[in-house]
């Protein structure tokens, strides 16, 4: 089949997203709907994260209505393994959505355990099906799913995670939110034998749109346009980004990765994370030492550089490409 701008796939990829809207994880389920052609989404879930699991849940319910999604949303853990939950209102606002009010989804939830619902999904999948993961917010529905349920590992192709850092932090100086959110879920993730792709800040941080970019989506009289430009308007005022000048759209990575991998540049490692009390709590641990490892222990591909022109057009275009798609011209 042809995807949008002529690229040919022979099959959909099936993606379970994992999510905590959030400015950035709203785009990145816009950037999902404006590629539907490519992506089979076979569920939208939730973890509390940028917002409590509550807001982020109302939210994922809105956004996948307002983006024409028709897929089930589920609502998943509320708050790490062992601690409890870390916020980032100051970033995403009181709503999780900024500045951004949207209509309020009639829709209801096709339940309120994602990762039992994972594991069902997962596991009544046909012989030769996989789904690829991508978790953009902590990693706790994911290490619960594979620590309590190792049988569906052999149903999942692959996990493009949102997190990390192979150098510094922005929760910490040596942490990224999402991990420092929950390490000891993403301990369980690293070590659980899959194929991963880490879409860290190395990459991520040059993922931006410029202030002329969002004032122009703001501007631009289009209801996706707007709302995606009001969210990330509020996002870059808010946040460390307005003193960057850019907003950093981290969610939309691991997605633009798997239909342009292009943009980015990968580096072959060993992940692991830091689950102790001290200052580094959180950090990811990187090894691409790969002359003293075997091919096949370094299971991890972690995203080092991002061409930040490309990255902009191609989400620009999707957004503008949906809001056709939607309102049928």
């Amino acid at each position: 089949m042809y995807g949008s701008r002529g690229i040919i796939y022979m099959e959909k990829i099936k993606i379970i997203i994992d999510c905590d809207p959030g400015v950035d994880d709203a785009l990145a389920l816009a950037y999902a709907a404006a590629n539907q052609e490519i992506f089979d989404i076979l569920a939208v879930t939730t973890v509390g994260g940028n917002q409590t699991i509550e807001k982020v849940t109302r939210n994922a319910l809105d956004l996948t209505e307002f983006y024409g999604l028709d897929v089930p949303v589920v609502k998943g853990m509320d708050g790490p393994i062992t601690r409890e939950p870390l916020y980032a209102p100051e970033s995403h606002g009181a709503s999780g959505l900024g500045y951004c009010v949207l209509p309020e989804s009639s829709r209801t939830l096709a339940g309120d355990n994602a990762v039992l619902y994972m594991r069902e999904l997962l596991l009544g999948l046909g012989e030769e099906e996989k789904v690829v993961l991508i978790p953009t917010g902590p990693l706790t529905n994911i290490g619960l799913l594979l620590k309590l349920f190792p049988e569906v590992k052999s149903r999942i192709k692959e996990i493009l995670f949102m997190g990390g850092a192979a150098c510094g932090g922005n929760v910490t100086p040596a942490a990224e939110f999402n991990i420092y959110e929950d390490p000891e879920a993403a301990k369980i993730v690293f070590h659980a034998g899959i194929p991963m792709v880490m879409c860290g800040l190395d990459a991520t941080m040059k993922c931006t749109l410029t202030r002329n970019q969002v004032a122009k989506l703001s501007q631009s009289g289009r209801k996706i346009g707007k709302a995606c430009g009001d969210m990330v308007g509020y996002y870059l005022e808010n946040s460390t980004n307005k003193y960057r000048g850019v907003a950093s759209i981290h969610d939309v990575v691991p997605l633009m990765y798997l239909i342009h991998p292009e943009v980015f540049t990968p580096k072959r490692a060993i992940l692991d994370v830091d689950c102790s009390e001290g200052v580094s709590r959180g950090t990811t641990i990187c090894d691409f030492r790969w002359w003293k490892h075997d091919e096949e222990e370094m299971n991890g591909l972690v995203l080092m550089d991002a061409d930040s022109n490309l990255f902009q057009e191609y989400l620009i275009t999707a957004l503008y490409e949906l809001e056709e798609s939607l309102s049928g011209e």
